[in-house]
């Protein structure tokens, strides 16, 4: 099975990266074969590279369309890493299409469930994005937490990536959710709620 996202080389050169430049502490987490969502905290744009970093498959990601199509001369690299634009609180069919056809190929896709980064209050707001997928594809959820990074910053947006940090990825337990077919809104309420308990315990 050719599992979507990052290939080996620029797995190895982004641990290199997240190792050595922002002192990365996690150690590599080896992952369940088959399908896997991923869920965490979003502090800045280095987030989906620690968490690449800490295990040991390849993931995809949810990404804000506004810097997909946005960052000039990166559409090409977003591609080869298996990111998906989507437009956060929009219409996002053809998104959802697409992350589910990483998760019926045994795939493990990492979803930032606030929706964006470093908000000013953690973890609030929790989209109904990974609950909905969990429900439809029968895929586990598996939560972590981001520290030791730079909040993102609107006008300086590569200083968490670039300024040297003291990044910690952590990781928590598992957590099923029953799928169906077709889940009611109350479903998604009850998922989207499991989905935040996870996240607030590894705080």
């Amino acid at each position: 099975m050719h599992e979507q996202g990052p290939n080996r080389f620029l797995r190895w050169f982004n641990s290199l990266f997240c190792r050595y430049w922002h002192r990365l502490e996690s150690k590599n987490i080896t992952l369940p074969d088959g399908a896997l969502i991923l869920i965490g905290n979003h502090r800045c744009g280095l987030d989906p590279l620690l968490v690449q970093a800490a295990v040991d498959r390849p993931l995809c990601f949810l990404m804000a369309r506004e810097y997909y199509h946005g960052m000039l001369g990166m559409k090409w690299f977003f591609r080869a890493v298996g990111a998906i634009p989507v437009n956060p609180g929009g219409a996002n069919r053809h998104a959802l299409r697409e992350a589910i056809e990483v998760l019926q190929g045994g795939g493990v896709l990492c979803i930032f469930p606030e929706g964006g980064a470093n908000p000013s209050i953690p973890l609030k707001r929790i989209l109904p994005g990974a609950a909905m997928l969990a429900l439809e594809t029968d895929a586990p959820l598996l939560p972590f937490r981001i520290t030791g990074v730079w909040p993102f910053d609107h006008i300086n947006i590569w200083k968490g990536l670039l300024k040297r940090s003291r990044a910690t990825v952590q990781f928590g337990d598992t957590i099923q959710l029953e799928s169906t077919e077709a889940p009611e809104k109350s479903d998604i309420r009850a998922g989207m709620q499991l989905v935040k308990e996870a996240l607030h315990r590894l705080r």
